[in-house]
């Protein structure tokens, strides 16, 4: 069965989901069509980016991803399918090519501009009709040339201050829970088993909770904050029954402040 996910920012009340559902179910026989996401912030390429990575990553090999978020193009910048680990992806190449996959990309081709140069909805006009040729059977050599000079942008993670690492927040869910830009591998490895100390705001939370047991059977029902591994591998944010993000004014880009104790 082939299948067609969709990534967008076009929300869920306008008529953009169906029109795109239609085109596809009408080129591509027995297609499923997956949605991942259509409530991104409107031209929100980190929060597309972070969608992308830890949602379409395990699909099977030959799936297609038609990704639509901030999707504009220009000769210099066309819009793109590339190859990655067996699946397809269709985009703009706005930097969230670079910033989901690095290097680990197997080949690209730039889509050709139809005749007048303009794209009025990518996704219905181009994106999938790339994405019926790819599961016919087409290669990224029969969808257009190659288009190696990708925009290059890269996602905030952490950096060293001194004795101390300031890590910024990659994204924020619906339950405000913010996903840091550090795994849990990278923070044991600079751990080394010491203690340590993380500050949002005026609040400080000690104790890192790797297992929803240790979350909600152990936890200090006092201590609202706190810190967890979340099913992404990054450190995660959260406050016990509240949105912690509004509350504590944290958004993507935010930053909040690790000391190590030795």
């Amino acid at each position: 069965m082939p299948i067609v996910t969709l990534t967008t920012d076009w929300g869920n009340q306008d008529f953009f989901a169906g029109m795109v559902k239609g085109v596809l179910y009408g080129m591509i026989d027995g297609v499923q069509v997956v949605d991942i996401a259509h409530d991104i912030e409107p031209y929100n390429i980190m929060a597309a980016t972070f969608v992308v990575r830890h949602a379409c990553m395990g699909f099977p090999p030959g799936t297609v991803h038609i990704i639509d978020v901030a999707s504009s193009h220009s000769a210099e910048h066309p819009f793109v399918a590339l190859k990655s680990r067996g699946q397809y992806y269709i985009c703009a190449d706005n930097g969230l090519p670079s910033m989901v996959f690095g290097d680990d990309i197997d080949d690209t081709a730039a889509l050709p501009v139809q005749e007048n140069g303009v794209y009025n909805f990518a996704a219905y006009n181009l994106f999938s009709r790339t994405a019926a040729q790819l599961i016919g059977g087409a290669s990224l050599r029969d969808i257009g040339p190659r288009h190696d000079n990708l925009v290059r942008r890269t996602l905030p993670t952490y950096i060293q201050q001194g004795d101390q690492y300031r890590i910024y927040v990659h994204y924020v869910d619906r339950y405000g829970n913010a996903y840091l830009g550090m795994c849990y591998r990278e923070f044991e490895e600079l751990r080394r088993g010491r203690h340590f100390s993380l500050t949002v705001l005026d609040q400080e939370v000690d104790e890192l909770m790797i297992s929803y047991y240790q979350q909600h059977s152990k936890a200090d029902p006092r201590r609202k904050l706190r810190l967890t591994v979340s099913s992404t591998g990054l450190l995660e944010l959260a406050l016990k029954e509240s949105a912690m993000a509004p509350l504590m004014n944290i958004r993507m880009n935010s930053s909040v402040l690790l000391r190590f104790k030795d």
